[in-house]
């Protein structure tokens, strides 16, 4: 198809604002669906980040009231940063994102669980309550002593077993390895002293009182006399770590999300710049060959009116123009045909009066 018409012009400009609009609302369209994605990704992410917060927060209320409601609300808020982690895995797959980021960060908060379940088992060994645990086995073995007449008012084994419960306490207020010692020190005095008045019952109670005593103690080191050791410092460390992975994700998302943001700008700008261009270069030629085809109309008919004159249709460039220079040059023809036969008419006329002169 020859666009060297003025209709097909217009449907040309027209076709080209159509596609241009089409591009546009594509490529809109598209990017938008991508942009969506990723702010759902970037909003997994801070659901995410929230559940590793509740996380954290029932991990505290855990070893600060020893309640084992906390510990289930731990659990759920992890099944739900699972689930999560799940729903971002495949979306994370669809861009440049590096796969094993997500693999760690699932490792490491498997492993977050993992050194919390172990906490929740040595605390719950431990005792949740004075009544339960190793706490409950020291406090009946105490019991027991003080119903002994060895350990009777004033005398001075009740002394040294106040010192050693005493010694207990501080040791499980302050968590200084001090008075566990201090308190196995006057235990072991206790056993070797020697009375008449002591039982072989007693002997046995205070074997017991000092093997809970030290497994108390033993078990209070394993799990951590301060925030940054044993089995506390480790799962602190790890939590430290997870939330170091997530936004380490985070941070490798927002890239992404940037360089898709700025592609909507190219590609709208870079479409809607092709648009215009083509449709510029289409009206200036249009109107460079319409104002040619104009010139060449007025100059035949000025010259018209002196000398016969064809048009070239060739020259006019629309269509449009060439049909129009064909009726002119067949109507100039036809005028020129005319005025050739007037003109023999005319002299024939002529011819025919001067014979009745000369006779």
């Amino acid at each position: 198809m020859k666009f060297d018409s003025i209709k097909s012009r217009l449907v040309l400009m027209t076709l080209i604002c159509v596609v241009g609009m089409g591009m546009l609302v594509v490529s809109q369209h598209y990017f938008t669906q991508r942009l969506i994605e990723l702010n759902q990704q970037r909003n997994l992410l801070l659901r995410m980040g929230q559940d590793l917060l509740q996380m954290r927060r029932h991990e505290k209320d855990f070893l600060m009231r020893h309640q084992h409601e906390y510990f289930q609300l731990f659990i759920e808020r992890s099944e739900s940063f699972s689930t999560r982690l799940n729903l971002l895995t495949p979306l994370i797959s669809d861009y440049d994102m590096p796969t094993s980021q997500l693999g760690n960060l699932a490792e490491g908060v498997h492993k977050y669980q993992q050194l919390f379940q172990q906490v929740v088992t040595l605390q719950t060994e431990i005792g949740l309550t004075p009544a339960s645990g190793l706490l409950e086995r020291m406090i009946e073995t105490e019991g027991a002593l003080l119903s002994q007449s060895y350990f009777d008012v004033g005398s001075s084994a009740l002394i040294q077993l106040d010192g050693a419960r005493l010694a207990i306490r501080d040791f499980q207020l302050t968590h200084n390895n001090y008075y566990a010692t201090l308190a196995v020190q006057n235990i072991e005095r206790l056993a070797q002293a020697r009375s008449t008045v002591k039982s072989e019952q007693v002997d046995e109670l205070l074997n017991v009182y000092k093997e809970a005593v030290g497994a108390l103690a033993i078990a209070h080191q394993t799990l951590g006399l301060t925030h940054n050791e044993g089995l506390v410092g480790r799962f602190r460390r790890q939590a430290h770590s997870v939330e170091q992975q997530l936004m380490l994700i985070d941070q490798a998302l927002q890239p992404i999300i940037e360089n898709q943001e700025q592609k909507v700008k190219i590609y709208s700008i870079s479409i809607a710049v092709l648009t215009s261009v083509l449709l510029i270069l289409i009206l200036v030629k249009s109107f460079a060959t319409f104002h040619r085809a104009f010139s060449n109309f007025v100059m035949f008919f000025y010259r018209c009116k002196r000398q016969y004159q064809r048009m070239d249709p060739r020259k006019l460039g629309f269509a449009e123009f060439k049909s129009l220079a064909e009726l002119a040059n067949e109507m100039v023809e036809s005028r020129q045909a005319i005025e050739e036969r007037l003109a023999v008419v005319e002299a024939e006329l002529a011819q025919k009066q001067r014979k009745p002169e000369t006779s």
